[in-house]
């Protein structure tokens, strides 16, 4: 028959405070019901959890070379990353992505534009767009700012940090902050369709539909993105500290 935990209890067996177990609630990495207004968590389902996330250790999906030691990019839950990032682009009615510090997409970009979606359906544009992460990435400086990408969009990008490790960057952009003039974009427009293969036509026709967003908003984008990429390795930290003791739980178990 199926014990419950009782909150208390579960901090003791996964050795974290109360309030890494809300957040874990609140992110989905954790399942539980309320009893009389308090939380409950079943036993075998805590198990069958901790299994999973013991598989993890030996499953191949940190990148070559890494160190499983150590905090990657692998270390963040993607799904939880994707679902906050998400939320954030849609929101602020921008576009989104979270990538490894080479430029590697972790997850798909969120909320795309017509314009970076046509460029990033050709493995030209997609080559490109990633040269563009991998660039930002390579910048100094841990403070988000504003920049321009290689099709000429505005963006922001922050560092995700685990354990003082430059792990991971979100991306967020995908706007303008004026309205596209012709004799301003001719060159480029002309140079994207070239690499491309796109039309300038195409291409012209959905660079009208880029949001151009005003002084405010533009202040908005650092700050909030800011916010996020310190959430994302707020989780990144938790995770790893998890998987730390699950490793050890792991090690005793077998001694």
């Amino acid at each position: 028959m199926d014990t419950l935990l009782t909150t208390k209890q579960l901090q003791e067996l996964l050795q974290v405070d109360r309030i890494t177990i809300y957040r874990m609630l609140q992110d989905g990495r954790l399942q539980g019901f309320k009893v009389g207004g308090q939380w409950r968590f079943s036993r075998q389902g805590i198990e069958h959890w901790l299994q999973e996330q013991r598989a993890t250790l030996s499953a191949p999906q940190q990148p070559e070379g890494a160190d499983s030691q150590h905090p990657s990019a692998a270390t963040l839950p993607i799904s939880c990353i994707r679902a906050i990032q998400d939320v954030f682009a849609e929101a602020l009615g921008i576009g989104a992505v979270t990538t490894a510090v080479d430029g590697t997409p972790l997850t798909p970009v969120a909320h795309s534009c017509a314009f970076c979606t046509l460029i990033l359906g050709t493995e030209a544009g997609r080559q490109r767009c990633v040269g563009s992460w991998q660039a930002a990435a390579a910048e100094r400086g841990d403070t988000p700012r504003l920049t321009t990408c290689h099709a000429g969009l505005c963006y922001v990008w922050g560092r995700i940090e685990i354990q003082g490790r430059f792990v991971a960057a979100t991306h967020a952009g995908q706007f303008l902050d004026s309205p596209p003039e012709e004799s301003e974009w001719q060159v480029r427009l002309a140079d994207l369709a070239s690499v491309t293969g796109i039309s300038q036509q195409e291409l012209h026709k959905a660079l009208a539909r880029v949001p151009v967003l005003d002084e405010e908003r533009q202040k908005q984008v650092p700050h909030l993105l800011h916010r996020v990429t310190t959430t994302f390795s707020e989780i990144g930290e938790e995770r790893f500290n998890l998987l730390a003791r699950l490793r050890r739980i792991a090690e005793i178990t077998k001694g």
